[in-house]
């Protein structure tokens, strides 16, 4: 406050700041000890160096009035306090002050990500295009904002992954105090109106405050020390989150508003950045799943190993045994059950320092620095402990299970120590004074199988303690009747003893229990005679067990299975159909275009139509079909016995019925169509093969167009094979260039005069012959392949057009060469073209480049750019197969091209139907128009070349002119090439 208040005193008061700023920062570690001193020495030493950096700022600015940029103060604090702070926080990252997953470590990566993006848009890129700057003030003037973001990063790692103890909330106020006083301070900077002594000081003062007290606090060293994790708060997290995924579209949002959007290349990468961590994020959360089914897996194991167990020795063999399974493969720990302990009950489970436990403990447990602490007890009775010593991380992963673990071990050394008792004493009223205070159950029954004795617990945990007199059989539910009797026959006829036994039984006030029994024969027990029962009250534990169980196997967004759910469905159909005969089909669905809907109008909306399909789609279905959510667009449909295959697509008629209408979203319409692939176990003998048959037909009706199904056909295999086969040869052929040109003329209409051929690939393959480019263009197309034969298409056909000059060198040819989206989206697409050209040297006006209109779709600013470039070196360019695209003129006036290629279908019934001929007239119209030239193809009759020539198209090709010719034939073609009236040569 005073150094708000007197300015004139600024620079003494800085240094009081400054100095008692480190000053506590030093006594705080000295008096508090913390685990790790060196993040906190380097925190310490960072605010010390932006001490100096402030007062060197100030003394040459208000004392020697050097306004020089950069200068002194710029180098220590991007050369010495930056560092240093970044050290000191990554320092407590790593020293048990966070959580250690991957998922928080993402939600601090998006939060960063938003700050990046908002940072570049509002202090970085101003920097950039300042041309007031030179490039050591643009670098020094972006670093600071890039810091800050690193910075952040680490704040934001603690903030999701750390208790919100004092000492991190002041050290949160401190970063967030220094993070926001350096964005004012940019602002500021930009804008020309910063000041010594402004709102900017103040961020930086709290920084220094908070500082201190962070340190100052004695909940500092719980930042670095070792400590049992609890259940995090994510809500206010998902706000956060949630706020900084929607960076990039504010931003979008506000400069459409103010203008033009001068950041559309950052606010997609920013954009496609988010979506990526988000999908990350995703995946995380499906791997922990994973993770913790596989752990209650474990868990279940071992529990059912304890149970078998009968003497301490087998215990602990069971206890080493099952911590190792839950433990990553290889980790070194060391396991040590300690039974018979004496302890408070109430003890919860703790990290503890090796250091701290009994010399005899530690040397058991090994050269580790922690161990995990867990008290076995069993109600208010502490019988053992539990101790696991292991790397930290390790550790941290074993908190949830152990606790499990233990709880079972417990109740297990209480069994085992009453069942010596009972076989040790042959005094009945020791037996019955140990009996009352155990938890479980203890029943007697005598030959006729009714209860003798049972302990006081039954009140508690079957709720009627009158039980003596009672059928054993009656107790329990009467389906597991059956099997309960022939459990205790097998024990009274020489069995010994049991394993549990899961049963379901009835309370006195009417409720459900299970239980688990053991049965032990103690007839030849003098003061027993009898077989004894112990009954466990497991309700609660199935409970859990079925609902963690429920949350495996459900889609949590519709509500309906998963894929996991969805298998076992499928094994469960293709059994049925096997013993039946009867017939089962699957269906894969995937939703057309629902990428668009995403993007469109947000992944709200997306989900929500997601859950309207799966509303519709078992609606449409009956109830024996089980209906799944295999993905993120993709739904999964089981249909058990079917009598024939018809049943099954009628089911898909009815299917695709259900997406003829909108869907009401949001107060939104959205019309959706689906794909469908469906496979049936007349096909199929196992449930692997339906299912691979399934996505194949799926791949297949995709292949075919949107919005249609298909089935399965054992020649849809063979496609897939010969595809295959196609594209393995494809990748040979093109490192071994084994492919060939042929020319197709483009003529003027008018004069039949060649102005142009049109270069088109061959392909003849060693074994199979010609293969026609419809087969292997659209394979490159999925493979990647067809940039680079695009390629090497593009320079052999430059080449060979260079030869032409010769053959007429007052007018020659030009080559127009198709170029495909993925070819031409590559980064040096238009570098390589011009380095072709100037190889070759063929001048730039005789090459076409012939592009599709789905690559001028959108608002891709690179690709306008690209075409712009091309046009302004002399290329032209062509718009190939106008017409079975995206059709609309109204691009045009966006990119300009050159050409027009009006497609075949246009052409081939212009001379039968009046209504194409007026379309392609305006067409053509609108061309001219635009300035556009039109290029007829599939021009194959004189009538369609006079109609053409009346509707005033300037230039054609077709069968008509000439067929597509090799190298040679179109150098003989070029020195005969004369004016025709019409027909071809």
């Amino acid at each position: 406050m005073l150094y708000l208040l007197l300015p004139e005193y600024g620079l003494p008061l800085l240094l009081a700041v400054m100095l008692t700023t480190t000053t506590a920062v030093a006594v705080g570690v000295r008096r508090n000890r913390p685990r790790r001193w060196l993040p906190w020495a380097l925190i310490g030493g960072a605010t010390f160096a932006f001490g100096t950096g402030s007062i060197t700022a100030v003394v040459l600015s208000e004392v020697l009035h050097l306004t020089a940029f950069p200068s002194w103060a710029d180098g220590i604090f991007l050369g010495v306090f930056m560092p240093m702070l970044f050290l000191g926080l990554f320092g407590l990252t790593r020293s048990g002050a966070a959580i250690r997953d991957r998922a928080s470590m993402i939600d601090a990566l998006i939060l960063t990500a938003a700050a990046a993006f908002l940072s570049w848009v509002f202090l970085v890129n101003p920097y950039l295009v300042n041309p007031q700057l030179s490039s050591l003030e643009k670098g020094i003037s972006i670093a600071y904002p890039m810091y800050d973001v690193l910075i952040l990063a680490l704040f934001a790692r603690i903030a999701i992954g750390t208790a919100r103890t004092p000492s991190v909330m002041f050290l949160l106020i401190s970063g967030t105090s220094l993070l926001a006083a350096d964005v004012m301070y940019g602002l500021s900077q930009l804008n020309g109106d910063w000041q010594l002594g402004g709102p900017v000081d103040v961020g930086w003062l709290l920084f220094y405050a908070a500082a201190g007290a962070a340190a100052l606090h004695p909940s500092m060293v719980e930042l670095t020390e070792p400590k049992v994790l609890g259940h995090q708060q994510i809500a206010a997290r998902r706000v956060v989150l949630g706020v900084a995924s929607l960076a990039a579209p504010a931003v979008l949002f506000v400069e459409a508003l103010s203008g033009p959007v001068h950041d559309g290349v950052v606010i997609a990468v920013g954009s496609a950045l988010l979506v990526l961590l988000a999908i990350t994020r995703m995946s995380v959360v499906a791997s922990s799943l994973t993770r913790s089914l596989t752990r209650e897996r474990e868990l279940r194991l071992a529990c059912e190993a304890l149970l078998s167990t009968t003497d301490p020795s087998a215990l602990r063999e069971v206890m080493i045994s099952a911590v190792a399974r839950l433990l990553p493969p290889d980790a070194p720990h060391r396991v040590v059950l300690e039974l018979n302990g004496v302890g408070d009950s109430d003890v919860e489970m703790a990290m503890r320092y090796t250091r701290t436990l009994p010399p005899d403990l530690a040397a058991r447990l090994g050269d580790v620095e922690l161990a995990l602490h867990c008290p076995l007890s069993v109600g208010r009775r502490h019988v053992g402990d539990l101790y696991v010593a292991a790397d930290e991380t390790a550790l941290v992963g074993l908190q949830d299970a152990v606790p499990v673990l233990a709880g079972q071990a417990a109740s297990m050394v209480q069994t085992i120590s009453l069942n010596r008792e009972i076989n040790r004493r042959d005094s009945e009223a020791y037996f019955r004074t140990l009996v009352l205070h155990a938890a479980d159950v203890i029943v007697m029954v005598d030959s006729g199988n009714l209860v003798t004795y049972a302990s006081p617990s039954a009140g508690t945990v079957l709720g009627r303690s009158d039980l003596v007199g009672t059928d054993l059989l009656a107790l329990v539910d009467p389906d597991d009747r059956d099997r309960l009797a022939a459990t205790v026959d097998a024990v009274r006829a020489g069995g010994g003893a049991t394993d549990a036994t899961a049963l379901g039984m009835r309370r006195g006030d009417g409720e459900r229990a299970e239980i688990e029994l053991s049965i032990r024969d103690l007839r030849h027990e003098p003061t027993v005679g009898q077989l004894v029962l112990t009954m466990r009250d497991v309700t609660e534990r199935r409970r859990l067990e079925r609902e963690l169980l429920r949350r495996a196997y459900l889609d949590q967004l519709t509500g309906l299975g998963n894929r996991l759910r969805f298998q076992d469905a499928v094994e469960e159909a293709v059994a049925q159909a096997g013993e039946t005969g009867l017939v089962a089909g699957v269906l894969v669905l995937d939703v057309d275009d629902f990428k668009v809907v995403n993007d469109s109008m947000g992944h709200a909306v997306g989900d929500q139509l997601l859950i309207e399909i799966s509303r519709r789609v078992v609606d449409a279905l009956p109830e024996r079909a089980t209906v799944a959510r295999l993905g993120a667009d993709e739904f999964g449909v089981v249909f058990p016995g079917a009598m024939d295959t018809g049943q099954i697509e009628v089911a898909v008629d009815t299917v695709m019925a259900a997406f003829t209408e909108p869907f009401l979203v949001s107060h939104s319409v959205v019309t959706v169509n689906t794909s469908v692939g469906v496979a049936t176990t007349e096909d199929a003998a196992s449930t692997e093969q339906l299912l691979s048959q399934a996505d194949l037909a799926l791949d297949t009706a995709k292949s075919a167009g949107k919005g249609r199904w298909r089935r399965y056909e054992a020649s849809l295999h063979n496609q897939v094979i010969k595809r295959m086969q196609i594209r393995t040869d494809l990748d040979q052929a093109i490192a071994d260039g084994a492919f060939l040109l042929n020319y197709q003329p483009i003529v003027d209409l008018g004069t039949g005069v060649t102005r142009g051929l049109e270069a088109l690939v061959r392909w003849h393959h060693p074994t199979r012959g010609m293969i026609p480019p419809l087969e292997f263009i659209e394979v490159a197309e999925e493979s990647g392949l067809i940039v680079p034969l695009g390629t090497w298409v593009m320079r052999n056909a430059i080449a060979t057009a260079a030869t032409w000059m010769a053959l007429r060198p007052e007018d020659p040819p030009y080559v127009s060469v198709n170029v495909s989206v993925r070819q031409f989206r590559t980064p040096d697409f238009v570098e390589r073209v011009l380095a072709d050209l100037a190889e070759a040297g063929l001048p730039p006006r005789l090459l076409t480049v012939e592009i599709t209109e789905s690559l001028l779709l959108g608002d891709d600013e690179k690709v306008h750019a690209d075409i712009g470039r091309l046009r302004q070196a002399g290329i032209r360019v062509s718009i190939d197969d106008f017409g079975t695209g995206y059709s609309s003129l109204s691009y045009l006036h966006r990119v300009p091209v050159d050409t027009l290629k009006l497609d075949k279908s246009f052409v081939d019934t212009i001379s039968t139907s009046a209504r194409q001929l007026d379309l392609v007239r305006g067409i053509i119209r609108l061309a001219q128009t635009l300035e556009i030239a039109v290029v007829a193809e599939g021009i194959e009759t004189a009538t369609d070349r006079a109609l053409l020539i009346d509707a005033r198209c300037g230039f054609g090709q077709g069968y008509l002119f000439a067929r597509p010719m090799p190298r040679d034939e179109v150098d003989a073609w070029l020195s005969t090439d004369l004016p025709q009236a019409a027909g071809a040569r």
